[in-house]
């Protein structure tokens, strides 16, 4: 009885539903809130190994392709440098030091037949005395009167004709260039610093030469000479 009573007398507790007002639905608001909520419990997956492994994987070999290009291209760069560099100045060195190097001409025989004959035998003298020591020795080549007349190299090599003649012995370059002058002058006929019947000569303690025309002379003759310093 007092149920019913209650029943009765009470009213419900109940809210009536109102039928015009319409369910609203979940919006991303509402899916963004519960995944924050929820989080916690689905961070597991974060760390699964199998999971990354594979992009992990797939970086690493991106890294190493792209370190290895980019060093390919740096050592490119590089020999593209010492190319357009060292190379050129390498190649400029090598042919200014093969512009440098002068051919070497050929020895003239008779000039450095001269040259030893006035080096050995007016060693110590001055350049006009050993000119005029090369002239007596051309000379004698060119004569037909006196015994000589034979060619320059036969008249300097002709044993004991020349005091203190070394054929074994050197010469110098000034020397050489001298004696390349003198027969430069005999081949132009140019004007001689001795008549060409000086033949002999006399080497002087004082450093000088005296050439003379006659290798001796009778009683009561006189020879032709001149001396040179």
């Amino acid at each position: 009885m007092e149920q019913e009573q209650l029943e009765k007398g009470q009213p419900s507790m109940e809210v009536p539903v109102n039928p015009r007002r319409k369910v609203r639905k979940r919006g991303i608001n509402d899916y963004l809130t519960n995944f924050v909520k929820n989080i916690g419990a689905d961070v597991r997956w974060y760390y699964d190994v199998r999971l990354w492994s594979p992009l992990i994987v797939v970086l690493l070999i991106l890294v190493l392709v792209l370190s290895g290009q980019q060093k390919k291209a740096l050592q490119e760069q590089l020999l593209a440098m010492e190319e357009t560099v060292i190379t050129p100045a390498a190649t400029d060195a090598v042919i200014e030091t093969e512009s440098t190097i002068a051919p070497v001409a050929p020895v003239n025989q008779e000039a450095e037949a001269l040259a030893r004959l006035a080096d050995t035998v007016g060693n110590g003298r001055s350049d006009n005395v050993k000119i005029i020591i090369m002239w007596v020795a051309i000379n004698r080549s060119e004569d037909q009167a006196n015994g000589y007349g034979k060619s320059l190299l036969e008249e300097i090599s002709r044993p004991n004709q020349w005091q203190g003649y070394n054929e074994n012995m050197g010469y110098s370059d000034n020397t050489y260039e001298l004696a390349k002058q003198v027969l430069e002058t005999k081949e132009r006929g140019g004007l001689r610093p001795l008549d060409s019947d000086m033949l002999w000569f006399v080497l002087n303690n004082d450093g000088s030469i005296t050439v003379r025309d006659k290798f001796s002379v009778a009683a009561g003759q006189k020879w032709d000479e001149k001396t040179v310093y």
